[in-house]
């Protein structure tokens, strides 16, 4: 797939919610976004598995492996600052706690955030996760476009580094084995950037839009 695809989304579900800035431009880059997470998760699964090392734990990642008597999937998790990320093969958490995180799953490209019960780790499947919300206002979908943006420009210094480490190689070598690449290996971290600035652009909308709304006193003041 080419730099110069055109993004379409299919079938949004939620246009019964009110339309708003943040949601149409999540619309323009959804498919994309959520064919490339689709990639990168599948990357990710790779990378656990060169001989004798793992590539996420060597980047400063903990492995979490759910006990023998538990039925889940082993995640990683890393904190950096104060910024947690999680991986899991269902999806991705990134924040700096449970007022400020956004959580997106593998095959549904929204974001999420929580609502009142906090993460609660281990968690070793989607069923565990608290209950998630979309944003519904204008400061939630500011927010969550701030975490998303940030989060893809770590994954795309992620794939600067899987490069360095690993050799621009490695990349072409996991696509081999992958039949639904929208972009090649060696342009991973390309991506991801583009998609970074998407969101990144379009952040300050609604505080833009409010400095051109006379405040009612001034409108009373001129009809006077």
């Amino acid at each position: 797939m080419t730099r110069q695809q055109i993004l379409m989304l299919e079938g949004p579900s939620l246009m019964c919610l009110e339309p708003s800035h943040y949601l149409q431009a999540l619309f323009e880059v959804k498919k994309f976004a959520e064919i490339l997470l689709h990639q990168q998760l599948w990357f990710f699964g790779k990378d656990i598995k060169p001989p004798n090392h793992n590539l996420i734990v060597n980047y400063g990642f903990k492995q979490i492996r759910p006990p023998k008597e538990i039925s889940g999937s082993t995640y990683y998790t890393c904190k950096i600052g104060e910024i947690r990320i999680v991986l899991w093969g269902f999806g991705v958490y990134y924040g700096y706690g449970n007022n400020k995180a956004v959580y997106i799953e593998r095959y549904n490209f929204y974001p999420q955030i929580i609502q009142d019960e906090p993460l609660c780790f281990p968690i070793w499947a989607s069923s565990n996760l608290p209950k998630m919300k979309i944003p519904e206002n204008s400061e939630e979908w500011e927010g969550s476009f701030r975490l998303i943006s940030e989060l893809f420009e770590w994954i795309a210094r992620y794939e600067e580094w899987i490069n360095w480490i690993m050799g621009s190689s490695y990349r072409e070598a996991c696509l081999k084995e992958w039949d639904q690449s929208i972009v090649s290996g060696d342009e991973m971290s390309w991506a991801w950037n583009k998609v970074a600035n998407f969101f990144s652009k379009h952040l300050g909308f609604h505080e833009k839009s409010t400095e051109f709304i006379v405040p009612k006193s001034e409108v009373t003041k001129k009809l006077d």
